[in-house]
């Protein structure tokens, strides 16, 4: 029992993330049918500030990062928020969906070796072996088990960016390996206060139009994205990568594919194949084996 209760303790956080971001998929597209991508991105920081910042004063007693971790904090907010979601979207635009999602599978093995050479997280056999588990499950889950898919896979200004992508998620989740002295409320403020002001600051020099005409289905993309995919699930991040690593936590991205496909099943009618629910078991398997050993910080 307490066995089951400690592993419940070190990877529910995670899981939770994992399943709000998960699931943004469908409200995203709703949100983006009508409005520019970087009116959602200043819209989601916003609502998530105004969530965090009553949390993070009444249950953290702090608005603001430890000194030495303010600059640490304002890094993840540039990479893992701002340059992550700005890498994404143009990315949507010049590329395919599978073409993205296939090389944001890239994520786990990017913050593996990142952890490795930065924190100095073991890299141990069967990481390595939950690492391309989970990697091939993801890549045969999304070309539905058409691996031919993966020969006309070329490399162009849309797949690059969407390595970016990869990459700068990789490095925030880093980055909430350095914070020591911050508990995560407080940290997420900072890394949404430091991405809304990079966003206003970059639609003011773009001249970007936004659209305040919204319908209620884009209203219910913005309030998902803002409050579950954003305050919530960052603020979880945060509190998985304190306590299992930097490298575990970065391994539960490889079932994001699972569940927006299963989004897509519930909501939009999709269908799925034989062959992508027997991928799905592996990225889980994969997940377990990259995840499953580690200890509480």
């Amino acid at each position: 029992m307490n066995d089951r209760s400690s592993a419940f303790s070190l990877y529910w956080p995670m899981s939770l993330t994992l399943l709000m971001w998960g699931f943004m998929n469908v409200p995203t597209a709703l949100a983006l049918f009508e409005m520019p991508p970087l009116q959602l991105l200043l819209f989601r920081t916003a609502i998530a500030v105004l969530i965090l910042a009553p949390l993070a004063i009444f249950r953290d007693g702090m608005l603001f990062p430890a000194e030495g971790d303010r600059v640490t904090a304002v890094l993840m907010g540039l990479s893992g928020v701002f340059f992550n979601n700005v890498f994404f979207f143009n990315a949507m635009k010049r590329t395919s969906l599978t073409n993205v999602a296939i090389l944001f599978a890239t994520s786990p093995f990017i913050t593996a070796i990142l952890a490795r050479v930065f924190l100095g997280e073991k890299l141990t056999l069967r990481r390595v072996l939950g690492i391309f588990i989970a990697l091939a499950g993801a890549v045969t889950l999304l070309c539905k088990g058409d691996l031919s898919l993966l020969a006309g896979l070329k490399m162009n200004t849309g797949d690059l960016l969407e390595l970016g992508a990869a990459f700068t998620i990789s490095v925030m989740t880093i980055l909430g390996r350095r914070i020591r002295r911050t508990p995560p409320i407080t940290v997420t403020l900072c890394v949404m206060l430091t991405s809304f002001m990079a966003t206003a600051l970059t639609i003011i020099l773009t001249n970007t139009q936004l659209n305040f005409a919204l319908s209620p289905k884009a209203l219910f993309g913005v309030f998902y994205v803002g409050v579950f995919a954003s305050a919530g699930a960052y603020m979880f991040q945060q509190v998985s990568i304190q306590r299992i690593g930097a490298g575990a936590t970065g391994a539960f991205l490889n079932g994001s594919p699972v569940l927006a496909i299963f989004g897509a099943v519930v909501f939009m009618g999709e269908t799925i194949s034989p062959i992508q629910i027997a991928s799905a078991a592996v990225i889980f398997l994969g997940i377990f084996l990259n995840a499953g050993g580690a200890k509480k910080a």
